[in-house]
């Protein structure tokens, strides 16, 4: 029954380049030193809650030719141990001061379409989720480092970790407690969002995948090659706020009744094969039994045509009881069909499909 596969491609592995003898024991993370540049009039379109959102925002072009140009790499000096910098390695792009004049900006263009909308807490969430996810997913062939949050706004794309540290940034200005989740042996990062309900694999956050349309606290079966996530993710919190995603149980109920309704069409799927299969048979008969009649009539044989005619009356009544519980079990089909068709449809509209899929289960 199900019509799309939420898909993603892996990410690149952190770079780190050797220490230094006889320095003091630290770490120097990635960083911007503005450039020059025209400012750049950046515009952002795409559909949230059936209805369309267009942003627009100046960006500093010296900010995002630094950024383009700074280097994305850490450097270890004297005795730092080889993982201390790593938990602060993707928050080192998100907190990077220059680009909190771009991040005001930023925020400015998304309340006025939250006040626009009358958008709550959860909603305003979603709607900086869809906008992230709605960014083209691309994997730079050749430099597989993370991109400041202010180059993937700009440039419109990125891969998971671009995406995913882009988002991170702007709910956790907005006062949300979020975290990015890492999971080294997949290759793969995705966001968080502190949760109402429990969390994602026991770490208190609700999963956000930032590469294709999901619900917050919705896991994509698989990724690109057929991954998997099955390791324990590695948790960066991200300093900003302490706001929890409060529509966890509505998500879950969305995804549940998605799956009752999978599981039933597949049962159903047999019972309707059964009845094509038994209908065809009644179809055969009656066929049969109307050309003995014709040939009956044609010969003149009218009494012989007399007596099988209640036989055949009781046939087609057969095959009409038998075609309308086929067509009963098919339509039952169609509407758990439509179940998995209203949810792939609006991934974008939480509180919409919560709606519309349970008056479909009702």
């Amino acid at each position: 029954m199900r019509r799309t596969a939420l898909m993603v491609l892996a990410c690149a592995a952190l770079a780190v380049t050797g220490c230094a003898v006889g320095f003091p024991a630290s770490v120097v993370y990635p960083s911007i030193t503005p450039g020059v540049g025209e400012p750049l009039l950046i515009a952002h379109e795409f559909t949230f809650e059936g209805a369309p959102v267009s942003i627009t925002v100046t960006v500093d072009g010296g900010l995002y030719a630094g950024a383009s140009a700074a280097e994305k790499t850490v450097t270890r000096f004297g005795n730092a141990r080889e993982n201390d910098w790593i938990e602060d390695y993707y928050p080192a792009f998100v907190n990077e001061e220059h680009q909190e004049p771009f991040y005001t900006d930023v925020i400015a263009a998304f309340r006025a379409v939250r006040d626009a909308r009358g958008l709550d807490a959860d909603r305003y969430a979603e709607l900086l989720t869809v906008f992230a996810q709605s960014l083209t997913y691309r994997t730079d062939p050749v430099d597989l480092s993370p991109k400041f949050p202010v180059e993937t706004f700009v440039e419109g794309d990125g891969d998971c970790d671009d995406k995913t540290l882009l988002l991170g940034a702007l709910l956790a200005r907005e006062g949300y407690d979020v975290a990015i989740l890492l999971f080294e042996p997949e290759e793969h990062v995705a966001l968080s969002i502190r949760s109402a309900t429990g969390g994602y694999a026991g770490t208190g956050y609700d999963f956000i995948e930032t590469t294709a349309p999901a619900f917050i606290g919705m896991v994509p079966d698989s990724f690109a090659g057929g991954i998997t996530l099955t390791s324990t993710p590695r948790v960066f919190r991200i300093d900003g706020g302490t706001a929890a995603f409060g529509a966890g149980a509505q998500v879950a109920a969305i995804l549940d009744g998605r799956a009752q309704a999978i599981a039933a069409g597949q049962a159903l799927a047999s019972e309707v094969e059964a009845a094509d299969s038994a209908l065809a048979e009644l179809e055969r008969q009656v066929s049969a039994a109307r050309a003995e009649l014709d040939s009956l009539k044609s010969a003149g044989m009218i009494a012989e045509y007399n007596a099988r005619i209640d036989a055949y009356n009781a046939l087609v009544s057969s095959y009409n009881t038998a075609a309308s519980e086929r067509n009963a079990l098919a339509e039952r089909y169609n509407a758990l069909s439509e179940v998995d068709r209203l949810v792939v449809d609006g991934l974008d509209d939480r509180v919409g499909t919560y709606q519309r899929v349970m008056a479909a289960l009702d």
